[in-house]
C-alpha cells in the first residue's frame, strides 16, 4: 500500500480522473465551453401558489452589489455545479427551467423531478456554466445559493446583467438556512419551514430507532483508486462528523489528528480504528481493503468495519457524493443509508 500524496494533489488528480465524487467541485474551467441538454420537458416552472408572506419588490443583497426582484419570479435558473440549490426548490414544490447535469446522481430526487428540468447544462467536468446559456434559459431569477470561491464580481455581473441574482457563497448557509432562504425569496416561507422540520424529523426517528448508536466511536475513510489514496473524512467539524453525531455516535480521539490533512498514510492506518468503521469505495479499493495494515485494525479484524462500494452502473459512489451536498431532501436519505451501515457493525 503506497503513501498517498498531498490532499491538494489527490483533489486536482480526482478532478482530472473523473471521479464522480469529486467533479461537480473541481476547479472550474473555460465558462464558455460549458454544454447543456435540453429535456423532453417543454412547460415552464410552476411555483406552488404564493403564500402572500414576502412582498415585492424585493431587494437581494450580495457581496458584489444588490439586484432587485421586482414580481414573484417563475423561471429559475440554478448556477451552482452542486446539487444544493436544486434540491431546495425541489422541495418547495418547484422546478427550475436550467440546473446542473449532476441531478442526476441524486438518488433522493424522484426520476420525474429530474424530467420535468427543461434544460441541464453540463457540470460533469467541473465548469462553470456559460451566461450565454443561462440568457438562453430567460431566467426571471438566477439562484447560486451554494456557489463555488471562485464566483466572484466579474461572475456576478455577467449573471445580473441577465436577471436579479440570489447569491450566498459556500458554506455561508447551512442547508436548513439556504432552504429558508430561498423560500422566503420565493414567498414560500412556510413551505420551506415544513421541508425543513421534515428532514430534521427524518433525522430525529432514526437517531431514536437506533439507541444501540449511542455513545460508539464512528470513522468514515473514502478510499478513492490507488494513485490519489486513502481520505480520512470525519475529522471534526465535517458534514460527515455531524451526520454521525446526529445518530448518537461521537468520533474517536484519533478524529482529530486528521482536521488539517485528511490523506491516511501508512503509518496512519491504525487511527481509523472506532466500534463503526465505514469504507466508502471508488474504483480500484483493493490496494487499501486487502492490506495486511488494514485488515490488522481492529474494527476489520473483528467485523465492524463495513464496505460501501460505488454504483457499478454509474460509478458513482451515491452516499459518498451526498455528503458533499447535503440538502433538505439528501439529509433523510443519508440518515438512512448510515443507519443502515451502522446496524451492520454495532450489532
Amino acid at each position: 500500500m503506497r503513501t498517498p500524496r498531498s490532499r491538494p494533489a489527490r483533489l486536482v488528480g480526482a478532478l482530472l480522473a473523473g471521479l464522480a465524487l469529486i467533479t461537480a467541485c473541481g476547479t472550474p474551467g473555460d465558462p464558455a465551453g460549458t454544454e447543456t441538454k435540453t429535456t423532453a420537458s417543454t412547460s415552464a416552472t410552476a411555483l406552488p401558489a404564493a403564500e402572500g408572506s414576502t412582498s415585492y419588490p424585493l431587494t437581494l443583497k450580495t457581496p458584489f452589489g444588490d439586484t432587485t426582484l421586482d414580481e414573484r419570479p417563475e423561471r429559475i435558473a440554478i448556477v451552482t455545479a452542486n446539487t444544493l440549490d436544486t434540491d431546495a426548490l425541489i422541495a418547495l414544490g418547484g422546478t427550475p427551467v436550467f440546473a446542473p447535469s449532476t441531478v442526476d446522481r441524486n438518488p433522493w430526487l424522484d426520476k420525474g423531478d429530474i424530467a420535468d428540468i427543461k434544460t441541464l447544462w453540463d457540470a460533469e467536468a467541473g465548469t462553470e456554466v456559460s451566461a450565454e446559456s443561462v440568457a438562453a434559459a430567460s431566467p426571471d431569477l438566477i439562484v447560486a445559493l451554494a456557489a463555488y470561491e471562485t464566483f466572484d464580481q466579474a461572475r456576478f455581473d455577467k449573471l445580473s446583467a441577465i436577471a436579479p441574482v440570489l447569491h450566498a457563497a459556500q458554506g455561508d448557509l447551512s442547508w436548513q438556512e439556504l432552504t429558508r432562504k430561498l423560500g422566503s425569496t420565493l414567498d414560500l416561507s412556510a413551505a420551506a419551514d415544513k421541508a425543513v422540520a421534515a428532514a430534521e424529523g427524518k433525522v430525529a426517528r432514526t437517531r431514536e430507532a437506533h439507541p444501540e448508536f449511542k455513545g460508539k466511536s464512528a470513522t468514515h475513510v473514502i478510499v478513492y483508486d490507488e494513485k490519489y489514496g486513502p481520505s480520512y473524512a470525519s475529522a471534526p467539524g465535517s458534514d460527515t462528523a455531524l451526520l454521525f453525531e446526529q445518530l448518537g455516535f461521537v468520533l474517536p480521539a484519533e478524529a482529530a489528528k486528521f482536521a488539517k490533512d485528511d490523506a491516511i498514510s501508512d503509518e496512519l492506518v491504525g487511527l481509523v480504528d472506532a466500534d463503526f468503521l465505514l469504507l466508502s469505495t471508488s474504483g480500484s479499493p483493493a490496494y487499501f481493503v486487502d492490506a495486511p495494515l488494514v485488515k490488522a485494525v481492529p474494527a476489520v479484524a473483528d467485523g465492524r468495519a463495513v464496505i460501501n462500494p460505488e454504483d457499478p452502473k454509474t460509478s458513482t459512489n451515491h452516499f459518498a457524493w451526498g455528503l458533499n451536498v447535503q440538502s433538505v431532501l439528501s439529509v433523510p436519505w443519508l440518515i438512512e443509508q448510515l443507519a443502515e451501515f451502522g446496524a451492520k457493525a454495532i450489532r
